[in-house]
């Protein structure tokens, strides 16, 4: 069975080409889905921050952020090997592809080899469901922080186990979708883990 990185971005915008990511949240679970632990940061994009009233990250946050280049080895490590897991998982994935590429340090992370929530709970639950809010509601999962990386990769989460649950379990769902198969199909640079320093968000 695998382990998860359930993922999360705020970007500057919807183009993975023209658009930056500037903020990364990641929640490791363990194969059963119990907390292996969390990683997050801000990052400079050396450019303007887009839609601030939705991500709420202004400018002087991101200052002393590092650039993604900065952070790549000691993301590389802690994605490395796990199913990596996001709602609306292609947004997540091709913006964290597109950085990589831009640092020079291409990795093969597509959709297909990633688990949505989006699209597992639009099968396992009743009606129409679709936004990560929307899933929670109908899951009991309160987001404490929504529309923060960390905040909704937490919330991602928790949505996942209640979707496992849901299926049997996290060795049913595994054996069900091949998670342990799309985990191991992905390549991540070789880059070492410099344990750079991070930058959060101020917490108001």
């Amino acid at each position: 069975m695998p382990s998860y990185a359930v993922v999360d971005t705020e970007t500057t915008g919807f183009s993975p080409q023209a658009d930056r990511v500037i903020e990364i949240g990641v929640v490791a679970l363990r194969p059963d889905g119990s907390l292996e632990g969390v990683w997050e940061t801000l990052l400079n994009p050396h450019r303007d921050l887009g839609a601030v009233h939705v991500h709420h990250i202004h400018p002087e946050d991101v200052l002393d952020a590092p650039d993604f280049a900065d952070v790549a080895g000691d993301l590389a490590d802690v994605l490395r090997g796990r199913c990596f897991v996001g709602h609306n998982v292609s947004f997540d994935a091709r913006f964290i592809a597109a950085e990589y590429a831009r640092a020079g340090l291409p990795t093969t992370l597509a959709a297909a080899d990633c688990l949505c929530t989006m699209r597992l709970s639009g099968q396992l639950l009743p009606g129409p469901t679709k936004t990560l809010e929307a899933c929670c509601a109908k899951t009991g999962v309160v987001n404490h922080d929504a529309h923060s990386a960390l905040g909704d990769a937490r919330a991602t989460a928790e949505l996942l186990r209640h979707l496992a649950d849901l299926a049997g379990g996290f060795d049913a769902l595994d054996e069900r979708l091949g998670l342990g198969a799309r985990a191991a199909h992905v390549t991540w640079p070789a880059v070492p883990a410099g344990h750079a320093r991070t930058v959060q968000r101020p917490r108001h």
